[in-house]
């Protein structure tokens, strides 16, 4: 891994990277009781083992280059939600993740977070660019749109963001709140 990080940033003029987005992840619809181990690891070492790995390859080499810069997770508003699938214990990770490289990385001028989207129009869901946006599940009563995401991510690995750390911002339009309306 520390060879493609290498190999990535001498793709840019400056030869580093200073930003990290750990987007991957896969979503799983088998039942918690027909879950198979082979699913289970899929899912744990895309979603949170991918992003253990690509934000201790890049912190090196951002420390080893004295970089200060930005480690983004993306996690999902299911870390908010009763684990009972590997999709919501890899979000659960990913979020305590967060917090932990928060804690390791401050000191080396690396600022980490996470974003947890709630549902968006996105292939995972099965939505495609000019599909509906309509969610009747979802207080907003809509979906997410990537551009939404995509802009509050902007912000925070920007240099705005350099006071926000070791949080996540969730994006649900609503989804998980409790509702007291009848």
């Amino acid at each position: 891994m520390p060879e493609k990080v290498k190999t990535a940033a001498a793709l840019f003029p400056e030869n580093r990277i200073d930003i990290l987005v750990n987007s991957a992840g896969i979503l799983n619809h088998t039942d918690f009781l027909e879950m198979s181990e082979d699913e289970y690891d899929n899912i744990m070492d895309i979603n949170a083992k991918g992003a253990f790995f690509m934000s201790q390859a890049v912190a090196k080499h951002m420390i080893e280059n004295r970089i200060h810069g930005h480690i983004l997770n993306v996690t999902s508003s299911s870390a908010l939600r009763p684990a009972w699938t590997p999709y919501q214990m890899s979000k659960w990770a990913v979020r305590g993740l967060t917090l932990g490289m928060a804690d390791k990385l401050l000191p080396y001028g690396i600022v980490v977070n996470a974003i947890a989207p709630g549902p968006t129009a996105t292939p995972m869901l099965h939505k495609d660019e000019g599909d509906s946006i309509y969610n009747a599940t979802c207080p907003s009563g809509r979906f997410a749109m990537p551009s939404e995401i995509a802009a509050l991510a902007t912000f925070m690995v920007s240099d705005m963001g350099d006071m926000i750390v070791g949080d996540t911002f969730y994006m649900t339009g609503g989804s998980g709140t409790v509702t007291l309306h009848g």
